[in-house]
């Protein structure tokens, strides 16, 4: 058993990763060497995983964000470059606009 570092209502971190916590609505894991992973939207590039996870209907995106956050401190050296503070600041932005969008959707 992976030694955990953090964990909140829905996410946890622990020395390999970031997994969904045992009462979570899905199953989801990432390494942490995939952790600063890109995806490019409209011209611009986010980190990933926000991005990705917002989209899901079943994911509390606050919680996923200070996951992730906890996850980028608690884990450095295990991915393999620096954290771009921009790019981080509108990831997480971008990320919390697709979450709202995608809950007003699912309302629908």
């Amino acid at each position: 058993m992976r030694a955990i570092l953090f964990q909140n209502g829905q996410w946890i971190v622990d020395e390999d990763g970031v997994t969904t916590a045992e009462d979570a609505e899905s199953e989801y894991w990432f390494e942490a060497d995939r952790l600063l992973e890109t995806t490019t939207r409209g011209g611009t590039t986010y980190y990933d995983w926000p991005v990705h996870m917002a989209e899901k209907t079943w994911v509390d995106i606050e919680a996923f964000i200070e996951a992730f956050e906890k996850a980028l401190e608690l884990l450095e050296g295990k991915y393999k470059w620096p954290v771009d503070t921009a790019m981080l600041t509108a990831s997480l932005g971008v990320a919390r606009r697709i979450a709202d969008q995608t809950r007003r959707e699912s309302r629908s």
